[in-house]
C-alpha cells in the first residue's frame, strides 16, 4: 500500500485555495476582501476615540464636529458592513466546500479499485476522511478557510501597530513581544497537553458513548441477564478517566488563563504610567494617548491571536492530510483494454488457469493454484465450508481482484487483457449483503435514473420473479418508496420477497453471466430451494455460478465444485459425488441427517 505523505501547511493551503477556485472563486475574493476590512476595522476602532479626543481639546464646534467624525464613523459603518456581508457569504460558501469534498470522498470509494474499497486500512483512511467533513465549523477545512484570512490579517496588523509603536520608543515593543513570548510559552504547554491526551480522550469517549447507547439496542439482553450495574459500573469508569483527562487540560488552562491575566494588567499598568508621563511632559497630546494605548493593547492581542491561529492551522492540517490521504488513492482503471471483449452472443466460458491470490493481510493464500472451465451455459454451484474461498473466487471472476499469479480468461482472452468496465458488463450478480436503496421500486429494480428506465420491462421481470402479486395485494407501484430510510410510509418486504427483487434485477439487466454468492442465507431451506429453482428457470441458456452453504439446493446444478483451502478438491454432478463417497457426500449427509432430525421432532410434537 502506499505510503502516506504528509503535506506542509502551506502545500494544504495552496490546495484548499485551487479546489475554492474550482469550484467557487469568491471564497477567495471574500476572503481577500474580509482580511482588507479585517485590517482597517481595528485602525479606525482607536483612531475614533483619538479623534473624539482631539476635537474636544481644540474645542471645536458642533459642525467641526460632526463632520469630523461623521468621516470617520461613516467609514467605520461601511467597512463594518462590508466586513459583515463577506464573513456572512464566505461562511455559507465555505460550508458548502464542505459537502463538496464529502462528494470527492463518495466518488473515491465508488472509483477506487475494490481491493483498495475492502482493505481494513482503506475503511480506516475513509473513516478520517468522513470525520473531517463532519465536524461542522470545527471541521478542518472550514477551519482553515476561517483562520487563513484572520492569520494573514493579523500578521499585517502586528507590523502596522509596530510601526506605530516603534514611532512611540522601540522599548515598548520588546516588552510587549516578551510579555507575548511568556503567554505563548503557556498556551504552547496548554496545547501540548490537549495534543498528548486527544486520542487516549477519543478512545475512553468511543467507549462512554457505545454503553450509553446500549440501551437503545441490546436492551432485551440488558433486562434479561441484569446488565444494568454492570454498565453503570463501566460508564462511571470510563466518566472517571475521562474527567481525569478534563481536570488535567484544565489545570494548564487555568495556568494559562492566570498569567494572561497577570500580564495584562502589568502590560496595562505600565502602559498608563509610560502613556501619562509623556502626556504630563506635554510630548504627546490627549487624543495620542488614547490612540497609542489603543495600539498597546491591540498589538498584544494580535499576537495572541497569531499563537492562538498557528495552533488551530496546525491542528487542521493534519485534518486535511488525513482528507487528502483518502482522497488521493488512485482511481480504478475503467478505460479499454487492450483487447476487444470477445463476441458473448452464444455464451461465456470462463477458465482459471493456475490461479493464486492473497489478501494484503494474509500470508497463506486463499485461492491456491486454482485451475477449472465454466462451460458456455452451464450452470456451476460452489460449495464447501466457511473459508473455502468460494466468496473470492466469485470477485476474482468479476475482476474486483487480480490474481498474483496465474490467469482467468473469458472466451479464450485473458481478463487482464479486457477493460474493466467491458468485464463487469458480463455479470448479474446477487451478492451476500442485500442492496435495497431507499428509492423507488422501479428505480431499485434497474438501477438507473428514472428517465432511463423501461418501466414495462420492469413490470415484466416482476411478473416473471413472482413479486406481482405481492405488489398488488399491498398495493405496491412502480414510483412506491422502499426501505424506511428516509420516507414514514416506505415498503418493508420480507427476506424471500427481497430475493424475488433481486432476482428481478438480475433479471432485468440480462447480462450473459448470472452470479449468486449466498443470498438466501438467511433464509430457511424450502424457501432457499424455492428461491434457487427461481434463479434457476431464468438462466435459460446464460452461464451461471451458485454459492450455497446447504447442499440440497444446488442439485439442479449442471456440476458442483466443492472447494477446500481454495481449490477444487471434488467436481461433478449431485449423483457423481454423491457415489464417490468423498467429503461432498459427508458433508451432504451430515446436513440431511440434520434435517430429517428436525423434521422427526417436529412430526413427533404434532
Amino acid at each position: 500500500m502506499k505510503k502516506r505523505r504528509d503535506y506542509h501547511l502551506y502545500e494544504n493551503i495552496i490546495y484548499l485555495a485551487k479546489e475554492s477556485w474550482d469550484y467557487d472563486r469568491r471564497i477567495l475574493i471574500f476572503s481577500l476582501i474580509s482580511i482588507v476590512t479585517g485590517i482597517f476595522l481595528p485602525l479606525f476602532q482607536i483612531y475614533l476615540p483619538k479623534a473624539a479626543v482631539d476635537l474636544f481639546v481644540q474645542k471645536a464646534d458642533l459642525q467641526q464636529i460632526a463632520k469630523t467624525l461623521g468621516l470617520v464613523v461613516g467609514g467605520f459603518l461601511l467597512l463594518q458592513a462590508g466586513n459583515g456581508y463577506v464573513t456572512s457569504a464566505k461562511y455559507f460558501l465555505y460550508n458548502d466546500m464542505r459537502n463538496v469534498f464529502l462528494q470527492k470522498i463518495f466518488l473515491t470509494s465508488i472509483d477506487c479499485d475494490y481491493s483498495e474499497a475492502e482493505n481494513g486500512k482503506s475503511l480506516e483512511k475513509y473513516q478520517r476522511a468522513v470525520n473531517v467533513t463532519n465536524q461542522g465549523d470545527w471541521g478542518a477545512t472550514s477551519r482553515v478557510y476561517q483562520i487563513v484570512p484572520e492569520l494573514v490579517t493579523s500578521i499585517c496588523c502586528f507590523f502596522l501597530y509596530t510601526g506605530i509603536l516603534s514611532s512611540l520608543h522601540i522599548g515598548v515593543i520588546f516588552l510587549l513581544l516578551f510579555s507575548s513570548a511568556v503567554t505563548y510559552w503557556f498556551q504552547k504547554r496548554e496545547t501540548a497537553c490537549y495534543e498528548r491526551t486527544k486520542d487516549l480522550f477519543a478512545k475512553i469517549q468511543k467507549k462512554l458513548y457505545y454503553s450509553i447507547n446500549c440501551g437503545a439496542w441490546a436492551g432485551k439482553d440488558i433486562r434479561v441477564y441484569h446488565m444494568q450495574e454492570w454498565l453503570k459500573g463501566l460508564m462511571a469508569k470510563w466518566q472517571g478517566e475521562g474527567n481525569k483527562i478534563r481536570r488535567e487540560r484544565s489545570k494548564q488552562e487555568f495556568y494559562t488563563h492566570i498569567m494572561n491575566c497577570v500580564l495584562g494588567f502589568l502590560r496595562d499598568s505600565l502602559a498608563y504610567v509610560y502613556l501619562i508621563a509623556r502626556t504630563l511632559q506635554g510630548e504627546i497630546g490627549a487624543g495620542d494617548f488614547v490612540f497609542y494605548f489603543g495600539a498597546v493593547v491591540g498589538f498584544s492581542g494580535w499576537i495572541q491571536q497569531m499563537v492562538r491561529q498557528l495552533s488551530g492551522l496546525r491542528t487542521a492540517n493534519v485534518g486535511i492530510n488525513d482528507l487528502r490521504e483518502y482522497l488521493e488513492i488512485p482511481s480504478e482503471e475503467l478505460r479499454s483494454g487492450e483487447v476487444e471483449m470477445p463476441d458473448c452472443s452464444d455464451g461465456v466460458e470462463i477458465v482459471f488457469d493456475h490461479v493464486t491470490f492473497f489478501y494484503a493481510e494474509s500470508p497463506v493464500p486463499t485461492i491456491r493454484d486454482l485451475s477449472f472451465t465454466i462451460k458456455k451455459g452451464e450452470h456451476i454451484a460452489l460449495v464447501g465450508l466457511n473459508g473455502a474461498g468460494k466468496t473470492t473466487l466469485i470477485k476474482l471472476m468479476i475482476g474486483f481482484y487480480q490474481p498474483m499469479s496465474g490467469h482467468i480468461r473469458i472466451n479464450g482472452v485473458d481478463m487482464n487483457r479486457l477493460g474493466r468496465r467491458d468485464v463487469y458488463a458480463l455479470y448479474s450478480a446477487v451478492f451476500q449483503d442485500i442492496l435495497i436503496l431507499p428509492c423507488m421500486l422501479d428505480e431499485n429494480v434497474a438501477l438507473l435514473p428514472k428517465t432511463q428506465i423501461d418501466r414495462e420491462r420492469v413490470n415484466e421481470v416482476l411478473k416473471k420473479a413472482g413479486l406481482w402479486e405481492e405488489m398488488e395485494r399491498r398495493n405496491i407501484t412502480l414510483d412506491s418508496y422502499m426501505t424506511k430510510h428516509l420516507t414514514d410510509d416506505g415498503i418493508l418486504l420480507s427476506g424471500g420477497q427481497r430475493q424475488k427483487l433481486l432476482l428481478a434485477r438480475a433479471l432485468y439487466k440480462e447480462a450473459p453471466v448470472l452470479l449468486l454468492d449466498e443470498p438466501t442465507a438467511a433464509l430457511d431451506p424450502l424457501a432457499e430451494k424455492e428461491i434457487y429453482e427461481k434463479y434457476e428457470e431464468f438462466c435459460g441458456g446464460r452461464t451461471a455460478v451458485f454459492i450455497s452453504h446447504r447442499l440440497a439446493s444446488t442439485q439442479f446444478s449442471n456440476r458442483i465444485f466443492f472447494l477446500k483451502e481454495g481449490t477444487v478438491v471434488e467436481d461433478g454432478t449431485h449423483e457423481e459425488l454423491m457415489e464417490r463417497g468423498g467429503e461432498y457426500a459427508k458433508l451432504y449427509e451430515v446436513q440431511s441427517h440434520y434435517y430429517n432430525e428436525g423434521a422427526g421432532v417436529v412430526s413427533e410434537s404434532q
